[in-house]
Order: structure tokens, then C-alpha cells, then sequence
């Protein structure tokens, strides 16, 4: 008889970053029956916060595609423009199968599971927000969930005022003849709730929650004040 393949338990920390880049940037894919990849990706501003991400999935235990970070080049469509992007992947493990049967429908293609609410936690908000989130100059921050669907984006809200009593509403983005919704967090829920996420952020991404004067960052090009008069307010 052929000894069975022990399968490790993946360690929360490490699950909780993984539902949090999820939720942003990062991409799942299916490979075979039992096996799955996450492969990360981030502007070419943002090799720090990516360094960091490939230095916690290392020490989390999953085995990289190849040692170190790679650059490409790719259209955005959406802004007419070619962005150089920074990434690393996984190689396809069994490990990974539960987040691609959570995340990914039958298609394969990324969705926001009904059951979201029972793996979000402060660290996995942490770094959706540090992957995919939008500062507010006044306050609050933008969450930007432009490739969801309105139906998803409602389960999004109602699971962060459920987890963190953290109040929202969807701005409207007009681009071209496309309009994306994203969630606005409102300051006065999310000025209380602030000090439960900086922990679990890196020094180079507390900008986004107005927190850079805890810092030495130059924020001076990021374009980063959510204050476009074509934008649409929907509470």
C-alpha cells in the first residue's frame, strides 16, 4: 500500500492574508481535480507591500513558482494605458484547493462567496484594504471592488457592518461608458475601528487609512483623494 499524503494545515495568519489579497489584486486559479495557485500581483510602485507578501507566503510555508519577484507589462482597458506590474505565484498545491472551491464558481472565474462573513477577520480586512483600498483625504476609505457584481458588493456590506459595525456606501465610478461601484467606508465607524487594523499593515500602506504621519513616506505621486466630480453616491 502507498502511504497516504499528510495534508498540512494551513496556519490562520497565513489564511487570513490569503482571504484579504483575495478579496483584491490577487488571482486563484484551479489546476487538475485537487490542487490550486494564487498568483499576487501589485504596481511597480508597490514593490515593498509586494516583498512583504512574498516574504509572508515563504515563511507561511507555500512553495513559490520561482525565487524572487518578476515584472510585465499589461493594457489596462479600462483607462486606455499600459501599467508595469510586479508579481509572484504558487506553485499548485492541494493546500489551496478550500480558497479556490470558496472563491472561484464553476466556471472558474472569482466570486464573492455568501459565506464571506465567516473568514473575514480585522487581519484579512487589513489586507484587502492594503491590496485594493483607496484613501479618503477627509476620511473613511474606498474599497475598490470594481469587478464585482452589485449582488456581491451588497454581501461585502452587509458582512462589514455584521463583523466590524462598519457602516458604508457605493460610490459610483464613471469611466468611459462604464460605471464601477465601490464601497465607501464611513469615517465615523471606521476612525473606531482603525486602531484594530494597523497592526496587521505595513508601514509603506498605512497611507491609505490616513495614517502616514506615523511614517517617512513620500505619498507626494499617488493619486490617492477619492474626490472625482463625476462620481455618483448611493447610500
Amino acid at each position: 500500500l502507498e502511504p497516504k499524503t499528510q495534508k498540512k494545515n494551513m496556519n490562520k495568519t497565513l489564511k487570513d492574508m490569503l482571504i484579504g489579497v483575495l478579496l483584491g489584486d490577487a488571482h486563484i486559479g484551479k489546476t487538475g481535480l485537487n490542487k490550486a495557485f494564487i498568483s499576487f500581483e501589485q504596481s511597480s510602485k508597490k514593490l515593498e507591500y509586494l516583498n512583504y507578501l512574498y516574504q509572508l507566503t515563504k515563511e507561511g510555508g507555500l512553495p513559490l513558482m520561482e525565487d524572487g519577484i518578476k515584472e510585465y507589462s499589461r493594457e489596462d482597458s479600462r483607462f486606455n494605458s499600459i501599467n508595469k506590474s510586479l508579481y509572484f505565484r504558487t506553485q499548485s498545491l492541494v493546500e489551496l484547493k478550500p480558497l479556490s472551491d470558496l472563491f472561484l464558481n464553476e466556471e472558474g472565474k472569482k466570486v464573492i462567496p455568501s459565506n464571506i462573513g465567516d473568514h473575514l477577520t480585522d487581519r484579512s480586512l487589513a489586507f484587502w484594504i492594503m491590496d485594493d483600498g483607496q484613501r479618503v483625504k477627509n476620511g473613511g476609505v474606498t474599497l475598490c471592488t470594481d469587478s464585482y457584481k452589485h449582488e456581491e458588493i451588497e454581501i461585502l456590506r452587509s458582512v462589514l457592518k455584521d463583523n466590524f459595525n462598519l457602516s458604508s456606501s457605493i460610490h459610483s465610478k464613471k469611466n468611459n461608458d462604464s460605471l464601477y461601484e465601490r464601497i465607501y467606508l464611513n469615517k465615523a465607524k471606521f476612525e473606531l475601528f482603525k486602531p484594530s487594523l494597523i497592526p496587521h499593515m505595513h508601514k509603506t500602506m498605512l497611507y491609505k487609512i490616513n495614517e502616514e504621519e506615523t511614517i517617512i513616506q513620500d505619498s507626494s505621486n499617488i493619486v490617492d483623494d477619492y474626490s472625482d466630480p463625476n462620481d455618483i453616491f448611493i447610500e
